[in-house]
């Protein structure tokens, strides 16, 4: 159980934080490498098992982001991110469409050019299930 939250961790932490030199180099990376993110990210949140907490961390975490944005695009693209993982997951659940699967990592790897920044705010398990309190 440990190594499955950690692993959960991890995968906000790499949504939400680019990597370091150090950890490029770790991985044997090239610069233009480094800038394809979509597939590394994608993979990482498929393997955690556990999309909605995936998506319940990004929906919790991206407010806390400071973006000097005067049109707030970043947080009207993740709200159209979470409406179209949103849509998606309640497409395979309620309609038992579950070739539509494989795409819901895809609208959560969109916060990564959004508000993966170096020295953001504190990243943090999400504290609240949000239809619990409906």
């Amino acid at each position: 159980m440990k190594e499955s939250e950690s692993s959960f961790m991890g995968v906000i932490h790499d949504i939400f934080s680019p990597l370091s030199k150090s950890r490029v180099k770790d991985l044997g990376l090239t610069s233009e490498e480094e800038s394809k993110y979509v597939d590394r990210i994608t993979r990482s949140i498929d393997t955690t098992g556990s999309l909605d907490k995936v998506a319940l961390a990004c929906f919790e975490h991206y407010p806390n982001y400071r973006i000097h944005d005067a049109n707030f695009k970043a947080y009207e693209q993740a709200h159209e991110w979470l409406f179209t993982y949103d849509s998606f997951s309640h497409g395979m659940w309620q309609d038992r469409e579950y070739a539509i699967m494989p795409y819901l990592a895809y609208s959560l790897t969109a916060f990564y050019p959004l508000f993966a920044t170096k020295g953001g705010p504190k990243l943090e398990r999400p504290k609240m299930d949000w239809e619990v309190s409906l």
